[in-house]
Order: C-alpha cells, then sequence, then structure tokens
C-alpha cells in the first residue's frame, strides 16, 4: 500500500541530539523521517520479519520515503509487515544547534513514528553502545579516530558513553534555560551535547545519569519522600527496560555497530504526576523480574504499566485509552545504519558490556533514591 505526503508538510527535524543532519518531520510531528542506507531498511525488516523478540525494542518502521526535489511528489512506501502504528519509537532529541554529522548522500528516508510526541516534555538520554565504534568497511583513518575517541571516554572502559541529553528545566526569566555550554537552549530545556558526554570516565559517569533523572524528583505540592519515591520508580522502569534489552541481546546472534539506548520519561510535573496516578489505577502492571533488585530492595510496585517501553503493547484491546493515557517513560533501541544479523557468531558482546554497565549503573541509583526514601519515613 502507498500513500503520498504533501512536500509541503514537511518540515525540519531540529531536535537531534545524535545522528546526522536532514532529518524531516511531518507537521503534526508524529514522524521521523530520517536519511538513511539500504543497510538498515534491510535490518528493520529482517527484524520484523524473523527477530520478533527484538523488533519489539526497535522504533516502529512505517515505511520509507523517496527524497526528491521539492516540486516533486515525495511517496511514503508504507510497510506491508503488519506492525501497527501507534507502538511507540523515537530517535533522540536535543538542541537545534548542537554538533552533528553530515548529511548521508541519500535520496531514501526511513520513517518512523516519534516516540517523543506522545509527551508534553519529554526529557532524553541517548547512550551509545560499544567499545568498538567503527564497522568492516570503514577505512583505517576511520577505524583509528574512532578508537582514539573510544579510549578517551567511557565506551572503551564502559562499552557506552552518553551521545547527548535533553532535559525539561521549567520557563526562566527571558524564556530560555541555559544549556550545557552555559548558552541560551530551547525554550524551557537544558541540552547537552556530544562533548558533554566525552568528558566522564567510569568513575564519575553516573553523575549524567543523576542529572538526567534530577528532575524526576521534583514535583506539584508534594514532599521530598514522595518525590523520591517517584524518583527511585521511575529509575527502576528504567533498569527493568534495560534488563530486558540484555535479555533480549543474550538470544541474538547480530552485530550493532554505534546503536544506542534512548530512554524519554515526562519531564512536565503536573503532566507527570497525572501519568502516575493512571499508571496505579490500570489493571495492567508488569512487575519486573530481576531477582537481584528484589534481594536488594522491596517496595511496592504499583506503576509498571504498558507506558514504559518493555510492555508497549500487551493489550490491543486497550490502546485507545492507552493513547489518551499521559506516557510516563520509554525505553527503545535506535539507530542500526550499521547492524546485522549475523548467525552463527553468537551474540554481540561489544553491545552487550555497556548494556550491563547501564543496567548496573541504574541499579545503583535506584537503590540509593529508595535509601534516601526511607529516611525520610
Amino acid at each position: 500500500m502507498a500513500s503520498s505526503l504533501d512536500p509541503s508538510s514537511l518540515v525540519a527535524f531540529e531536535d537531534a541530539a545524535a545522528g546526522h543532519d536532514g532529518i524531516l518531520s511531518d507537521s503534526t510531528g508524529d514522524l521521523f523521517i530520517k536519511p538513511c542506507t539500504p543497510a538498515e531498511i534491510a535490518f528493520y525488516e529482517s527484524s520484523l520479519a524473523s527477530h520478533p523478540s527484538f523488533a519489539a525494542l526497535m522504533p516502529t518502521f512505517m515505511g520509507t520515503l523517496r527524497l526528491g526535489s521539492p516540486d516533486q511528489t515525495l511517496a511514503a512506501q508504507a510497510s506491508t509487515s503488519g506492525v501497527t502504528p501507534g507502538t511507540a519509537a523515537s530517535l533522540p532529541l536535543s538542541d537545534p544547534g548542537l554538533s552533528r554529522g553530515k548529511k548521508l548522500d541519500t535520496q531514501t528516508a526511513i520513517v518512523l513514528e516519534n516516540v517523543a510526541a506522545g509527551f508534553s516534555r519529554p526529557n532524553i538520554m541517548d547512550l551509545k553502545l560499544g567499545a568498538r565504534l567503527w564497522d568492516e568497511d570503514a577505512p583505517p583513518e576511520k577505524r583509528a579516530r574512532l578508537d582514539k575517541i573510544a579510549a578517551e571516554t567511557t565506551s572503551s572502559s564502559l562499552g557506552f558513553r552518553v551521545a547527548g541529553m535533553r532535559v525539561w528545566q521549567g520557563a526562566r526569566e527571558g524564556g530560555q534555560a541555559k544549556d550545557a555550554k552555559g548558552e541560551g537552549g530551547d525554550d524551557g530545556y537544558k541540552v547537552y551535547d556530544k562533548m558533554y558526554g566525552r568528558k566522564f570516565t567510569a568513575d564519575n559517569v553516573k553523575e549524567a545519569f543523576w542529572e538526567y533523572l534530577r528532575s524526576s524528583r521534583t514535583g506539584v505540592d508534594e514532599g521530598l519522600a514522595i518525590g523520591l519515591i517517584k524518583g527511585f520508580r521511575l529509575a527502576k522502569r528504567f533498569h527493568d527496560d534495560v534488563s530486558a534489552i540484555e535479555e533480549c541481546l543474550e538470544q541474538q546472534e547480530s552485530r550493532m555497530i554505534s546503536a544506542s539506548i534512548l530512554f524519554v520519561y515526562e519531564g512536565d510535573p503536573t503532566t507527570r504526576n497525572q501519568a502516575w496516578a493512571a499508571a496505579q489505577e490500570s489493571p495492567r502492571f508488569q512487575p519486573g523480574a530481576q531477582a537481584e533488585v528484589d534481594s536488594e530492595v522491596n517496595f511496592d510496585r504499583q506503576g509498571e504499566t504498558d507506558n514504559h517501553g518493555s510492555s508497549d503493547g500487551d493489550d490491543d484491546d486497550d490502546d485507545d485509552d492507552d493513547n489518551a493515557s499521559p506516557k510516563l517513560s520509554v525505553t527503545k533501541m535506535i539507530d542500526f545504519a550499521h547492524a546485522k544479523w549475523t548467525p552463527g557468531l553468537g551474540p554481540d558482546e561489544n553491545v552487550l558490556q555497556g548494556v550491563r554497565s547501564i543496567r548496573k549503573i541504574l541499579l545503583e541509583i535506584f537503590i540509593a533514591l529508595f535509601k534516601q526514601w526511607k529516611e525520610q519515613l
């Protein structure tokens, strides 16, 4: 099935924390249209056809788009894989002035659903996975450059680094928040470019996670204890999502050079409180399955609903209700330009190193928040 997009309805998508220039969106912001290579399209298609458990962790693939001249009609080839639009998908958001890669030399774009469109004030963190950051076809000079970046950052030591963040701070005087460089950012947002993440070491990278989650502990007319309990529950949601990614990757044979994990949560305190209330009232919740977490912390697990990434789409009958409710958090794996399925080669330990490091940090953070909450009782 094919449909047409009016060229005049497409606008520049200027909020990517990582990746390449040339990204577009429709006028509603619901679609993310990214120039891509045939290899990335093939990976989405093969994942949907043969790796459904991993496909559930990916952005929703809506199809491809042929990018012609401005006076040509842009025809979107809708996916025939049977994917139901409405499943969460996204790519990282950030300040439009941040440094990104050059525009890809291609006339083909991949069309994804933008998960951040469902949030009032999305807080975004993009974590680039892998100690090795180059594919087999990379020239020697590119390999050397990427190896140097890995050696000088947490990519080498932990298997991941912070690629970018965007955190809602609330509108300030003059209508702007300060970004990570002390410069004016988007209205109400503090933004962190790729250079922010390169300054960390294995000993202090946890500070970036605290910075990202900081606003999760602020609410509307609520005490410190309530803010803390919501903070550690959000950290646990992210921990459980990453645990699901780890479990899935351990059962797959793949190589995913420069893939990322994307975290999104509601940054607006009022909307976030509404999302918590909706989550606690939902008849559907995911209790979490990490025995190591249970041994460390014992608390009420209400709020583990399909609003978090690993449980989207559990019950199609409730889709309309889910779409009407505020979203609390989503976790997805993204960026598959250098990804492929590799039967016979075993799991991707290069990516799994980073996933395990991230899970461990999130575990430490939510336990710390839980202990702070206990001290307030």
